[in-house]
């Protein structure tokens, strides 16, 4: 009998030292930038913009992403410049939306988006799944920024606290 109560504490033991690590969802908001990774640069519209972010982010997650490879997240102007096949939302188009002269919500209309036809709407290549912060904080709410989504090419406001890729530039 002692036997067997050794042996049951023996695996019991070993159980309890089992806390082997949980792979994280990739989306997941508590996930860490890939500040880690060298990231490559493409240039285009004037600046040179970062590879895509490997996970989501938060907003300030961001932000510190890009400062850590002496870069900075891009403003909406800057992103719109990205943006093709929307000619609403391109740089220069029908959207109000710019930074700093109208970043409220009396700026953004029915023309800060297209009706997601286009095969692409993104010049750097990012799939219809990707949305990108932008630097530009959302004036009529102090925990929003605005962002871009290549699902439509449209821009939106969101939450600080919601989870995106970011591209930085310099």
């Amino acid at each position: 009998m002692t036997k067997y109560l050794l042996l049951l504490a023996a695996l019991m033991l070993v159980a309890g030292c089992g806390n082997y690590p949980v792979d994280k969802d990739p989306v997941d908001d508590n996930s860490q930038p890939d500040i880690d990774t060298t990231p490559e640069w493409t240039t285009y519209a004037g600046l040179e913009w970062s590879t895509l972010s490997e996970n989501k982010i938060k907003w300030q997650k961001a932000i510190d992403y890009c400062e850590a490879m002496d870069a900075r997240l891009p403003n909406i102007n800057e992103l719109r410049k990205i943006i093709i096949n929307c000619p609403n939302t391109e740089y220069g188009g029908a959207c109000e939306m710019s930074d700093p002269d109208c970043l409220e919500d009396r700026c953004w209309s029915e023309d800060c988006g297209c009706d997601g036809s286009a095969e692409s709407y993104s010049a750097l290549g990012d799939s219809k799944s990707i949305w990108l912060w932008s630097s530009s904080s959302y004036v009529d709410s102090m925990n929003g920024a605005w962002v871009v989504s290549f699902d439509d090419g449209s821009i939106n406001g969101n939450g600080k606290d919601s989870i995106h890729h970011a591209r930085c530039v310099r």
